[in-house]
C-alpha cells in the first residue's frame, strides 16, 4: 500500500486522471503484476511476440503509435525503438521506469492522452460521447498497435456515471460505444493495425471449473482473430481463495480490413 500511495504522488498526470480514478486503477494493475509476475510472464511474451510479427508489415521509417504503453511490461520497446524511425507511447500515465527508458532511447516519446477523448465530457455529467480523432490523419503514422487496453475503456468511465446516478442502461450504452468507438478509431489509419485485447474473462470455482463468463466488450462483435491465447490474471488468493479469473485474449490484424 506504501508504495502505491507513493506511486500515486509521484506518477505525472492531469487533474482528471487523479479524480477519475484512472491513476489508481493504472497503479494498481503494476500491483497485480508484481504479485503475479509468473503467471503474466507468458501472456506479455505472446504479447511481445504478436507485436513484433504484427510490426514487420510496416514502413520501418515512420512512427510506430503503441496505445496503453504506460507500464511496458508487454510492449517490446527496444526492439520497436530499433526498427522505427519514432515510437510514440500513449496513456494517460507513464511509470517512472518507462519514462527513463524512453529518455534514454531518443526517439521514444511518452504522449498522454485520453484515447476515448470522451473522460472529460463524462467527469461532467454528459453521456453524448464522441469519436476519437486525434493522429488518423499524421501521415508519418506507419503501424498503430492498442495493447491490453480495450476492455479497460469502459471501466472507470463507467464508474463515473454510475456515481452520478444514471441508470443502468444509459451506462451500459456509454460501456458499448466507448468501446465501438476505439475499433472504430482504429480502423481509419491508413497503416497496418494491430489489436490485442481482453475478450472473455471466466471466472473458475475451487474445482477449476468455469462458473462464470464475462464479456468486457458489452456485446460488440470482434472480427476473427488470428491468435488466441491465455492469460492467468487473477490466480486463487488474488481477488477470493475460492475464485480464480482466466482472461481470453485475442489478437486481430488491420481493423480496417477486417470489419
Amino acid at each position: 500500500m506504501l508504495r502505491e500511495a507513493l506511486d500515486w504522488m509521484t506518477t505525472p498526470a492531469d487533474r482528471l486522471t487523479r479524480k477519475s480514478g484512472q491513476l489508481s486503477e493504472f497503479i494498481a494493475i503494476s500491483s497485480r503484476r508484481r504479485r503475479n509476475r509468473a503467471n503474466w510472464a507468458f501472456h506479455e511474451a505472446r504479447t511481445r511476440e504478436t507485436i513484433l510479427s504484427s510490426a514487420e508489415r510496416a514502413d520501418p521509417d515512420g512512427t510506430a503509435l503503441v496505445l496503453g504503453a504506460g507500464h511496458l511490461h508487454d510492449i517490446p520497446l527496444l526492439e520497436l525503438s530499433a526498427k522505427f524511425g519514432h515510437v510514440a507511447l500513449v496513456d494517460l500515465a507513464f511509470s517512472w521506469p518507462t519514462r527513463r527508458l524512453a529518455t534514454a532511447l531518443k526517439n521514444v516519446s511518452c504522449v498522454r492522452h485520453d484515447v476515448t477523448e470522451a473522460i472529460q465530457i463524462l467527469a461532467t455529467g454528459g453521456t453524448r460521447i464522441p469519436r476519437p480523432r486525434a493522429l488518423v490523419d499524421d501521415d508519418r503514422i506507419t503501424f498503430v498497435t492498442s495493447v491490453n487496453l480495450l476492455s479497460q475503456l469502459p471501466v472507470q468511465p463507467g464508474r463515473l456515471l454510475e456515481q452520478q446516478g444514471l441508470n443502468a442502461d444509459i451506462v451500459e450504452t456509454v460501456h458499448r460505444g466507448l468501446v465501438e468507438n476505439h475499433l472504430a478509431w482504429l480502423a481509419r489509419f491508413r497503416c497496418p493495425q494491430l489489436l490485442i485485447c481482453d475478450r472473455f474473462y471466466e471466472v473458475l470455482d475451487a474445482n477449476s471449473q468455469v462458473i462464470e463468463v464475462i464479456d468486457p466488450l458489452h456485446g460488440v462483435i470482434l472480427p476473427e482473430p488470428m491468435a488466441r491465447w491465455t492469460w492467468d490474471i487473477a490466480p486463487f488468493g488474488e481477488i477470493h481463495r475460492n475464485y480464480a479469473v482466466l482472461n481470453r485474449v485475442v489478437a486481430i490484424d488491420d481493423m480496417a480490413r477486417s470489419r
